[in-house]
C-alpha cells in the first residue's frame, strides 16, 4: 500500500506541476516537458521503479533556458529516493556554434528502512558548447564543477545522528561531431569523473573517487519521423573509489572497478505537439581481483519510457 501511494503522489505531484506551467509557459515561451516512467533491474532488491519529470522554459526572443527536475524511486527493498533540481542558463550564440553556462542547485534525498536518511545537495556550475567548422566537423561537449554537502541522519530523531561529508566534484566531456547529413550526426567523446571529499573528524577515511570512459553516441531522425539513437560506454581502465571506513576483513580500502553500458534512445511524434520517448540499457560492472572489498560484479537493466510536450 505504501509502495503505490508514493508512486501515485509522486505521478500526481509531476502531473500537476505540468498543468499548472503549460498553459503559462505556451503563452510567452517555448518549453519542453517530459513526464515518463522509470526503472532499474539489478537482480536484486536494490530494483526500483518511480514516475519522472523534467521540463525545460525559453521565453521567447530571450537566450535564457529554465529547467527543473523531479524524480521519485522506490527500491524493493523499501528504500526510497527523491531528487529534485532547477537550472538557470544563458546561450551565447554565434556564427557556426554557441557556448551555453548554467548554475544548479539540485537535491538527493535517500531514505532507508533502518531509520537512515541520507540527503546530498549539490551546487553546480556547468557550461555546454557545440561549434561546427563546417558542414561535416564540429566538436561538442560540457564541462561541470560542483560543491557538495551530504549529511547522515536519522529521521527518527534517533541520537548520534548528523553525520556529514563535503565534496568538489567534476564531469568533463569534449568529443567531437561528424555530421553525414542534416539528419544524422557521429559523436565521439572522452568522459572523466570524480570527486575529493572532506569528511572533517566524524570518518575514519575518505571516500574519492575518479573514472575514465571513451563514449559514442549516433543519432539518425528516420524520412517517416523516427529518430534513432544508440550510444556506447566504454572504460579506459579501471576507476577507484577509496572507503570511507577501515575493515580487518580487506587488505585495500579502496575499490577498483570499470563499468560499460550499451544503450538506445528512441523518439516519435504523435503529433507537432506530443513525443513518444523511450531509452533502454544494459550496464556492466566488472571489480579488479583483490580491489573489490566483499562486492561482486554485476549488470543493471534500465528502461525509461514517457511523453514529451513542446510548445
Amino acid at each position: 500500500m505504501k509502495s503505490d501511494f508514493v508512486k501515485i503522489s509522486g505521478s500526481v505531484v509531476s502531473v500537476g506541476l505540468l498543468s499548472l506551467v503549460l498553459p503559462f509557459a505556451a503563452s510567452a515561451a517555448k518549453i519542453n516537458a517530459t513526464l515518463s516512467h522509470e526503472s532499474g533491474d539489478y537482480g536484486s532488491d536494490y530494483n526500483y521503479s518511480g514516475p519522472r519529470f523534467d521540463m525545460t522554459i525559453n521565453p521567447d526572443g530571450s537566450n535564457w533556458y529554465y529547467s527543473l527536475g523531479y524524480r521519485d524511486r522506490e527500491h524493493e527493498s523499501d528504500q526510497t529516493y527523491k531528487r529534485a533540481d532547477v537550472d538557470i542558463a544563458y546561450r551565447f550564440r554565434f556564427d557556426g556554434g554557441w557556448v551555453q553556462p548554467s548554475i544548479n542547485l539540485r537535491k538527493d534525498t535517500t531514505m532507508y528502512n533502518s531509520g537512515t536518511r541520507i540527503v546530498l545537495e549539490k551546487y553546480m556550475a556547468e557550461t555546454k558548447y557545440l561549434y561546427s567548422f563546417n558542414d561535416s566537423w564540429g566538436i561538442w561537449g560540457e564541462v561541470q564543477f560542483s560543491l557538495d554537502k551530504q549529511t547522515s541522519d536519522k529521521f527518527n530523531d534517533s541520537p548520534d545522528s548528523n553525520m556529514q561529508s563535503n565534496y568538489l566534484s567534476w564531469e568533463i566531456e569534449p568529443g567531437v561531431r561528424y555530421y553525414f547529413a542534416n539528419s544524422s550526426r557521429l559523436t565521439v567523446s572522452y568522459y572523466n569523473v570524480g570527486q575529493r571529499s572532506d569528511k572533517g573528524d566524524t570518518w575514519g577515511l575518505t571516500d574519492d573517487k575518479s573514472s575514465q570512459q571513451a563514449r559514442i553516441y549516433y543519432y539518425w531522425k528516420m524520412p517517416f519521423g523516427l529518430s534513432f539513437s544508440p550510444y556506447i560506454r566504454l572504460p579506459l581502465g579501471y576507476g577507484d573509489t577509496s572507503a570511507w571506513y577501515d575493515s580487518a576483513s580487506f587488505d585495500h580500502t579502496k575499490t577498483m572497478s570499470k563499468t560499460s553500458r550499451y544503450a538506445l534512445q528512441l523518439a516519435y511524434p504523435l503529433t507537432d505537439t506530443f513525443q513518444l520517448q523511450a531509452e533502454y540499457y544494459i550496464e556492466d560492472t566488472e571489480y579488479k581481483e583483490g580491489f573489490n572489498m566483499g562486492k561482486e560484479d554485476g549488470q543493471a537493466k534500465y528502461l525509461k519510457f514517457g511523453v514529451r510536450a513542446a510548445f
